[in-house]
């Protein structure tokens, strides 16, 4: 499935030990944690990232797996389907897991950048009703996380005047991008989806969001 939103970046951020920092930090690390938590298999925000990406790759319930190890041509890239792992409300028809690394665009002033899309698509059964689920699931998410984040902006997806899915990216007001995308969808290409996206960077071996004082 294609990257769920425009990502928005920012072209550089600094960090400050203030009790504004720390309580916003508190915030936005227990927003994405929350929702890890409760509907990703394994966090990447509860140990060492490495210790989370070997228990990912080495998970016996995710199957046809392909892992793509980062290279200095390439960067890491994770797709597997669960076997067992189905945390949706709906019965999923299957739920796919994708870890991918990113980089931001450089500029003149700033090299690229890499981070990291976790993203869990639950895929519900073609036809009405599983269209009814994801578009039921998806509301349900919105309204249980809405009052973690700062901001939310959903788009509408639609095929000529019949509305199709929704995509919201959710925003804290002092991190550059969203750390949160929630979207359904409902086509004759992908049938009936849920998907579920957290951004995050990785900085000395631990996952974290930025607390930016500035940005776009």
């Amino acid at each position: 499935m294609r990257s769920i939103s425009r990502i928005l970046l920012l072209t550089s951020w600094l960090f400050t030990s203030t009790a504004f920092s720390q309580i916003s930090n508190e915030k936005i690390m227990g927003a994405a944690g929350k929702i890890a938590h409760d509907y990703f298999r394994v966090s990447p925000f509860n140990k060492d990232f490495s210790t989370f990406v070997s228990r990912l790759m080495n998970d016996p319930s995710l199957l046809q797996s392909t892992i793509l190890r980062k290279t200095d041509t390439s960067l890491f890239f994770l797709e597997g389907i669960y076997s067992t792992h189905k945390p949706f409300f709906f019965r999923p028809e299957k739920v796919k897991v994708i870890l991918s690394e990113r980089e931001t665009e450089a500029d003149s002033l700033n090299p690229a950048q890499p981070f990291f899309l976790y993203q869990l698509v639950g895929f519900a059964p073609n036809g009405n009703e599983g269209k009814t689920d994801v578009q039921d699931e998806y509301e349900k998410l919105v309204r249980q996380y809405k009052r973690d984040f700062d901001m939310n902006q959903p788009r509408e997806l639609k095929d000529g005047d019949t509305l199709t899915g929704e995509i919201r990216d959710f925003y804290f007001e002092n991190v550059s991008f969203p750390v949160i995308t929630l979207a359904w969808s409902s086509n004759s290409k992908n049938g009936n989806v849920l998907a579920i996206t957290i951004r995050f960077l990785v900085y000395d071996n631990r996952a974290f969001l930025p607390i930016a004082t500035y940005g776009f």
